[in-house]
């Protein structure tokens, strides 16, 4: 049997967030450790990573430099594809000026792009590829960033293909109307010829089925907000398992995950339930007028601001840092 463990969305970051109360780096240590530690005992072919290994494309070095001891204690290979917190300005070319670029150059990490990884194991041969994320992310057909070929045409058993974007059950959609953009899981799952389709970026889980594919979500392995959904949730990794007889999945929780009341400030709950509240109706105020919601994105405000303006890599740096930092 071949087993892969994927992760999403570890936002390794030298600081703490405000809506953290416990001893934040304490705590992404021990899931670190955890997910090592599993690793090694399932043993997994491969460490794959969903986007947002970094919460900012050049973090501090000091805190985050403990967190990378941990990983290079695993003994396979770790396939990481390129979240948006992981460049600068949702533009994939600016990857080598990053810390994960750098990682890659070095062999910390292998990014996953649309040339094909095999992985090899009892009997069962795996064909990996995965879509960083760009600009045009969601606002395109499902087929552009979300399909790829049916195993079979590299001879190999099984596909797995990893993208870092909005991709939600089309229920979970229509519940929250305001998000700046998102793929139907329903529709990537009719096109694509991948036996599961992973995903990142949304920090909760999700999984759907259809026609004998997968798609799913396992969630942040880190909470970084107090949102009521990061208070009642445990993170978890999962875990696909192949043979030649077939394909299967489970999630593991993370037993060094403390419940959300024990590390989130809940006080802080009622007033972010506001902000969203007051930023959903101010949305909803401007797509009556025919603005629509992407159009007041802030990121890609500050993008376009410094496309136009044509600002230099040092300075296009510091604003996306100072940027990230007045969201926490």
């Amino acid at each position: 049997m071949l087993r892969i463990l994927y992760l999403t969305d570890t936002h390794l970051r030298g600081t703490a967030p405000a809506s953290r109360t416990d001893d934040f780096a304490a705590a992404v240590k021990a899931k670190l450790a955890e997910v090592v530690g599993l690793a090694e005992s399932l043993n997994a072919a491969a460490v794959v990573h969903g986007g947002d290994l970094f919460d900012l494309p050049e973090p501090g070095v000091g805190q985050v430099g403990e967190y990378l001891e941990i990983l290079s204690k695993l003994h396979v290979p770790l396939f990481v594809v390129p979240g948006n917190h992981d460049i600068y300005g949702h533009n994939p070319s600016t990857l080598p000026r990053t810390l994960l670029g750098l990682l890659a150059r070095v062999g910390v990490v292998r990014i996953l792009d649309r040339e094909p990884a095999i992985i090899e194991g009892g009997g069962v041969r795996f064909r990996l590829t995965g879509q960083g994320f760009h600009s045009e992310m969601d606002r395109r057909g499902p087929a552009e960033d979300y399909a790829v070929p049916p195993a079979a045409r590299d001879n190999c058993d099984y596909a797995v293909h990893i993208v870092h974007g909005m991709l939600l059950p089309r229920a979970e959609i229509s519940s929250a109307p305001f998000l700046p953009a998102a793929t139907a899981a329903e529709d990537v799952l009719t096109v694509t010829g991948a036996d599961y389709t992973l995903a990142g970026h949304y920090h909760s889980p999700w999984e759907m089925h259809v026609g004998g594919r997968v798609a799913a979500n396992p969630g942040a392995l880190v909470r970084v907000t107090s949102e009521a959904r990061e208070l009642a949730r445990r993170p978890q990794v999962m875990v696909i398992e192949a043979c030649r007889d077939g394909i299967r999945h489970r999630y593991i929780p993370l037993s060094s995950a403390r419940p959300g009341e024990e590390v989130l400030d809940a006080a802080r709950l009622d007033a972010d339930r506001a902000r969203e509240e007051a930023r959903a109706e101010f949305l909803a105020s401007l797509e009556a007028f025919g603005g629509g919601p992407h159009g007041v994105d802030p990121e890609e405000v500050l993008r376009e601001t410094m496309n136009r303006m044509g600002v230099g890599p040092e300075v296009e740096a510091e604003v996306w840092w100072r940027f990230q930092e007045a969201r926490v």
